[in-house]
């Protein structure tokens, strides 16, 4: 580990990504397939975390699921789109997608950020660097070592994914000269502060912080279970229910609820319990969380909300007809119908 990190920066900046684009697909299989292989020696990780009470459980089917979700992507670093062919100017009009640069991403630690923001910047040909006090430290640092082994299988820097710990943020954004994006990921307050220090482009998102407002006392049972999965969920309790949470906010109705979710929750996932149909409909209409669930948990839909196109530099080229794309001497010949993607 680097306990420095001018000098992390500095190695991300002079990695070659020559052998990156025409392998991306393969990276990201042997990423997964390592993490398949090795999934005895995860779990052992992650349990010496917990005991050491600085982590949770991980859940390998959420893993599975962020794997099948990256496959999916088509925005890949280095890929060539045709748009358009004028056959009569002999040109040609594309979308090609290069890499942002160099990207910081903050977060509490939360492994499933560390493993989806690695394989999206990857595909995006980003340098990555990740940034967090250490919560989830072994489990984290094992997974990154992990990727980085499979990026140095393909003649790739392992300097294309690092893991900087500390609790000065600041020390990490005033290099901004030597970053292109900052992400954000984790609850409102760490979310303002890095947007109100941070002097280049930021994203940020609440994904894995949730709010739950119980408006009756019906659905015990899912309520029970929700509040026992350990994850970082804020509840907010209407005081005429007579439910009782240690660390639940107790709130008159359903308009307070709306009006404290609204100003400090984390607008990414938000779940109303309720047996009124017009408050369900008023909890949809006026919560401003990217996702919203009625009588069902909050935690149900574990998708990081940062769009993969915002990762991307795409940038409209104009071509000769006989342009040579793969460094042959031969014209690319162009589908007519749709548009043709090829390295």
């Amino acid at each position: 580990m680097q306990d420095n990190i001018n000098k992390i920066i500095s190695n991300a900046l002079v990695v070659n990504k020559d052998n990156l684009s025409s392998n991306i697909k393969e990276i990201i299989n042997s990423i997964y397939k390592a993490f398949i292989i090795n999934k005895d020696l995860i779990i052992q990780t992650n349990k010496i975390d917990k005991k050491n009470q600085n982590g949770y459980f991980l859940d390998f089917d959420i893993i599975a699921n962020i794997f099948t979700n990256i496959k999916k992507e088509k925005i890949l670093y280095g890929n060539v789109t045709i748009s358009q062919k004028d056959n009569s100017k002999k040109i040609i009009y594309g979308k090609e997608i290069f890499d942002y640069g160099t990207v910081v991403v903050i977060n509490d630690g939360n492994p499933y950020v560390i493993i989806e923001m690695a394989l999206r910047n990857i595909l995006a040909g980003n340098n990555t660097i990740f940034v967090n006090t250490g919560f989830m430290y072994g489990t984290n640092n094992f997974l990154i070592q992990l990727i980085q082994t499979i990026l140095e299988k393909y003649n790739i820097s392992k300097n294309l994914v690092q893991l900087f710990i500390t609790k000065d943020y600041n020390k990490v954004l005033s290099n901004y000269a030597n970053i292109d994006l900052v992400i954000c990921i984790g609850k409102r307050e760490l979310q303002n502060f890095i947007l109100s220090q941070s002097k280049i482009k930021t994203i940020v998102s609440g994904y894995e912080s949730f709010d739950l407002y119980v408006d009756d006392g019906s659905h015990l049972e899912i309520l029970n279970k929700i509040v026992n999965l350990g994850v970082d969920i804020k509840i907010y309790i209407n005081k005429n229910t007579k439910l009782n949470h240690d660390d639940a906010i107790f709130v008159d109705d359903i308009d307070e609820a709306i009006a404290q979710i609204n100003y400090t929750g984390n607008k990414y996932s938000s779940a109303i319990f309720t047996n009124s149909t017009i408050n369900a409909s008023r909890f949809i209409k006026e919560i401003k969380s990217k996702i919203i669930t009625i009588n069902t948990s909050p935690t149900i839909e574990r998708i990081i909300d940062i769009n993969q196109r915002d990762l991307v530099n795409e940038k409209t080229i104009i071509y000769p007809l006989s342009f040579k794309f793969d460094g042959n001497n031969a014209n690319i010949i162009l589908n007519e119908k749709n548009s043709d993607v090829f390295k």
